[in-house]
């Protein structure tokens, strides 16, 4: 935009700011019914595990550069565990843009493929393999040894496969022997990582020699590496015992820490290298995921098992940070005294005080001088005891992560009235719940940064000029749109700029608008008046 190209009323206010002040307020002029100019944060991750097994990448010498086009210079990425290397970008990339990208290792060795993306307002992961080319191969080994002995296979006559939805419960091929032993391999390199299978084994495809009779099928994750599956035919074996964990996860469903849709639920301890991909599932849909295992009887002396359980096979996500691993003395299961472990995800027990809990921590106005902000949040409490006067406070903060904001004075309401002192500032609303009543009354606070930072520019334009009110918001299933005049027509608009979802003639000024079939995410919702009127709200859909 050129600033003499301003209506003389625009150039007058402008002409008052300061320069910081005007190149913050130039990007503000674009109409409130555009989609956010800017995105707040871009994650990039590159898994280089494939790379290193090549041996084209040695993580103790060589570096991995992000390229991207519109000409930005090389970003070094970070390297983490498991050959994750990451890079985040903030604030750098226009919400109207298509970028390309690859990456590079030193200064010579590029991929060959090219990736592309529209930055989105809010936060973006983007999760790629050097190359775009996964380990992703499982195999699948039964040992038939113990049913060899037992008399129901003859490895000179008979034959083992594979039965399960990988291959919608028809019998593979044959699987093929390993040397001489009795063990039998079936490799699969197209299953989808993050896909759960259900399968048996069966002997020479005949449904009578279909193990694991009237019991649950096996399960199994399919994760973005070399993964090998190994299983005695039957679960038989001599030196083995059955040990069952189970952790109840219904708590942290209702917190929304844990998504039953996209996350997942493994174990890591003692016994399986300290997380292998033990994966937990959850059959009968109760929220009680379970796993069980068959574990050498030596660890009847060997013991006590040591373990955790971890969210997205992530030891940043594990239970109990800080303190021990749980354990468990591991016995003989003679005389029906079978080895169970049950317990809740990081111990939240509705028979224990727990302090409560808030998320969907949100910002809703405009980031513009003299305008209102309100934070909205939801509340929880595991011990059922409802919300009693949580406490808010708003800071102020040079940069979109928050990392120096310091309070602002008498900031100590739901809703904040921008202040001259916020233009080119990022604000944070924080929220303390407290419960009504309870030996665990306060929870930990809970911060959310605005989105960008705060503009001079306010010469009028309201984008909640039609709607009046929306909830819930964030929502889930469904909002409410209150409106001060009638709708004619109402569309949410996603981060791409595509109409997702539209809903014509209403002719009414409240609205309940179904969205549990949208992706999580943030939207723009527009509304129309027969007469052309209009207003724009953000939301968010998770």
């Amino acid at each position: 935009m050129n600033f003499f190209n301003c209506s003389a009323i625009n150039r007058k206010i402008l002409l008052m700011m300061v320069l910081p002040v005007l190149c913050i307020s130039l990007f503000s002029l674009t109409p409130a019914s555009a989609a956010p100019d800017t995105t707040w944060s871009v994650s990039f991750q590159l898994n280089m595990s494939k790379a290193v097994n090549q041996h084209i990448f040695m993580p103790d010498s060589d570096y991995v550069y992000l390229l991207m086009d519109h000409g930005m210079n090389p970003f070094k990425l970070v390297q983490g565990p498991g050959n994750i290397y990451t890079a985040t970008l903030f604030n750098l990339l226009d919400s109207s843009q298509t970028y390309q990208y690859k990456f590079r290792i030193n200064d010579s060795l590029e991929e060959t493929v090219t990736r592309s993306f529209v930055p989105q307002p809010g936060y973006v992961s983007l999760s790629s393999w050097w190359n775009n080319e996964p380990i992703n191969i499982t195999t699948f080994t039964v040992n038939m040894s113990y049913a060899a002995r037992q008399g129901i296979f003859n490895p000179g006559t008979d034959s083992v496969c594979i039965v399960g939805t990988m291959n919608s419960f028809h019998q593979s091929s044959k699987m093929q022997r390993l040397d001489t032993t009795l063990l039998y391999a079936w490799v699969d390199s197209l299953l989808i990582p993050g896909s759960v299978q259900q399968y048996k084994y069966r002997i020479n495809a005949d449904s009578g020699g279909l193990e694991l009779l009237f019991k649950p099928a096996r399960f199994v994750r399919i994760p973005d590496t070399l993964l090998e599956v190994t299983s005695y035919f039957n679960n038989f074996n001599p030196a083995t015992r059955p040990m069952t964990f189970q952790c109840n996860m219904s708590y942290y469903i209702q917190a929304h820490f844990f998504d039953i849709q996209s996350d997942h639920l493994d174990i890591a301890g003692n016994f399986n290298g300290m997380g292998a991909n033990d994966a937990l599932f959850d059959p009968d849909g109760n929220s009680i995921y379970s796993l069980e295992m068959n574990l050498d009887t030596a660890w009847f002396q060997q013991g006590p098992l040591e373990f955790k359980f971890r969210i997205n096979g992530n030891w940043n996500t594990a239970e109990l940070p800080g303190n021990p691993d749980r354990t468990y003395i591991f016995h003989d299961t003679i005389q029906q005294n079978p080895n169970i472990f049950n317990c809740y995800y990081n111990n939240l027990n509705p028979t224990i005080p727990t302090p409560p809990w808030v998320y969907d921590v949100y910002i809703q106005g405009l980031l513009v001088y003299k305008r209102t902000l309100s934070g909205s949040y939801s509340y929880s409490n595991v011990n059922g005891i409802p919300e009693g006067i949580s406490t808010y406070r708003w800071l102020r903060s040079a940069n979109a992560q928050g990392t120096d904001a310091t309070p602002i004075d008498s900031a100590w309401k739901i809703t904040y009235v921008v202040d001259t002192l916020d233009i080119g500032k990022w604000l944070v609303f924080e929220v303390t719940p407290i419960a009504a009543s309870g030996d665990s009354a306060t929870g930990e606070p809970v911060r959310v940064v605005t989105s960008n930072s705060i503009s001079g520019w306010n010469a009028g334009i309201d984008e909640h000029s039609l709607i009046a009110r929306v909830y819930p918001n964030p929502a889930s299933d469904f909002l409410i749109i209150q409106g001060r005049k009638e709708f004619e027509r109402i569309e949410l608009i996603n981060y791409l700029n595509q109409t997702v979802l539209v809903e014509d003639n209403i002719g009414s000024s409240s609205v309940r608008l179904p969205i549990a079939q949208l992706s999580r995410g943030l939207y723009v919702l527009k509304a129309t008046t027969k007469a052309s009127e209009w207003g724009v709200i953000r939301v968010v859909k998770y």
